[in-house]
């Protein structure tokens, strides 16, 4: 299966709190690679160092850390977000909820990676609601590997 065409993903920002934490309101329009049908989805997006106020609000979680683990422990805090992301340098660990699989994701390329991995979590969030597996995800640039394989660096 193809990744799905993404039409349309647009982000306002809600709040900014010192640096701690930024709060986005997410709109995506994807069409499905197989059935050509768009699928709309609206979801809030928090990106944090720490838990905040807006961490219980968010539907997607995106933090600095790192390795299979630390997804699960971001997850485990906030059961309510369906997609949770940590990052560390070129690598995001992607997992779905808070029992769901981890994906790890590896940028390529020039250029820093920190604003790929909100868009990647936002885009992986907008997959789940359309139907489309996270094993599809595969923007250019962005290479998916195996979680667990090798160190949880």
């Amino acid at each position: 299966m193809t990744p799905p065409a993404v039409v349309s993903l647009t982000a306002l920002c809600l709040a900014v709190e010192g640096g701690d934490a930024e709060a986005h309101r997410v709109r995506t329009v994807l069409l499905h690679p197989e059935s050509g049908t768009l699928s709309v989805d609206e979801h809030v997006r928090v990106r944090c160092s720490a838990p905040t106020g807006w961490t219980a609000l968010g539907d997607v979680l995106v933090a600095p850390g790192s390795g299979a683990r630390g997804a699960a422990r971001l997850a485990g805090s906030c059961p309510g977000a369906l997609v949770v992301a940590v990052h560390r340098g070129t690598r995001c660990w992607l997992r779905s909820g808070p029992l769901g699989p981890v994906l790890l994701f590896e940028a390529r390329g020039p250029g820093r990676p920190h604003g790929r991995w909100d868009r990647l979590a936002s885009l992986a969030h907008s997959c789940l609601v359309a139907g489309l597996p996270l094993t599809h995800l595969g923007p250019a640039g962005v290479l998916p590997g195996r979680a667990g394989a090798g160190p949880d660096y």
